[in-house]
């Protein structure tokens, strides 16, 4: 959440979060945030939860692989924020979950338009998020719906070198 002056109030209510653990993973899950249709979720934000799920997996991992899979991770979600942000009219949804050593992280957004690579020129700032979540990602999709579109990344723990 932003920083805020003392005694001031968020325009935006606190985030309701709908945190579930099942046998199969952990899953945590954002939704129906002002305003409406829209998440109120930060970069910052969308780490701090992939850490929180990616937490128990890290602790079995020898600490190289966790420390890759933790850094991939983060900046994976940190472009598949920023660009919902930036391209796509605001992060509709956001889901992230752990099935044993796979993590996915699903970003709704506000438009149907795919995802399109850019030219990237490495001395102008933008136009590499796109190939950073595909070249870090095990599988990167974007599917349009009704709203917009889910794009959806898994990154698998058990495929990593140590």
């Amino acid at each position: 959440m932003p920083l805020q002056k003392p005694g001031r109030r968020s325009k935006h209510p606190q985030t309701k979060q709908n945190a579930q653990t099942s046998m199969a993973g952990r899953t945590l899950e954002m939704a129906n945030s002002p305003p409406p249709g829209t998440v109120d979720l930060s970069c910052a934000d969308a780490r701090s939860r992939v850490r929180l799920v990616l937490e128990p997996l890290l602790r079995t991992l020898p600490a190289s692989r966790a420390t890759r899979l933790q850094q991939d991770a983060c900046l994976i979600v940190s472009e598949l924020v920023t660009n919902a942000l930036l391209h796509a009219g605001g992060v509709r949804d956001f889901q992230v979950c752990l099935e044993g050593q796979v993590l996915t992280v699903r970003v709704g957004d506000h438009s149907s338009t795919p995802p399109t690579p850019r030219s990237a020129v490495a001395s102008v700032p933008g136009g590499h998020g796109w190939m950073i979540i595909e070249r870090l990602s095990d599988s990167v999709t974007a599917e349009p719906d009704a709203r917009g579109k889910t794009v959806t990344a898994t990154l698998d723990a058990s495929c990593m070198a140590d």
